[in-house]
């Protein structure tokens, strides 16, 4: 007789449930393209409703805090709307950046997070690394 007990380890839940972008150019086509190979939901924002309606939080990807004031508007947008946002940058420490946002993740446990970021980013093989290693972790 074969007896089957459930296991001790923890089955974990998809960190990111929907992505939201504002548009689609070339930062968004990736994380479309990265967010297809997990099976998260991404919507084009529409215009229906607010930014701040359609998403929990945003999620902003930068190089050394060079970030546009287009960027930097929508961030404010969320924060002065009592939203959450995270900030990302791509060059900074890999395994460490993955981690402190799994971190966040975990702790504001948004459903929908909108992305933004400049379209330069695609270019840098440090965007793609963070997105590769985040994939493992989410």
């Amino acid at each position: 007789m074969i007896i089957f007990a459930p296991s001790k380890m923890s089955i974990k839940t998809m960190l990111i449930k929907e992505i939201v972008v504002r548009r689609q150019e070339s930062f968004e086509n990736a994380i479309e393209k990265w967010a297809n190979q997990k099976g998260i939901t991404y919507t084009v924002f529409d215009g229906s409703i607010s930014l701040t309606e359609t998403a929990d939080a945003v999620v902003l990807f930068h190089e050394d805090y060079n970030i546009s004031k287009e960027n930097e508007g929508v961030k404010d947008l969320f924060l002065n709307n009592g939203k959450f946002a995270h900030t990302i940058d791509v060059n900074g420490t890999l395994n460490a950046s993955v981690s402190s946002f799994v971190f966040w993740l975990e702790n504001h446990k948004p459903k929908s997070l909108l992305f933004i970021g400049d379209d330069n980013l695609i270019r840098n093989e440090k965007f793609v690394k963070y997105l590769k290693l985040l994939l493992d972790r989410i």
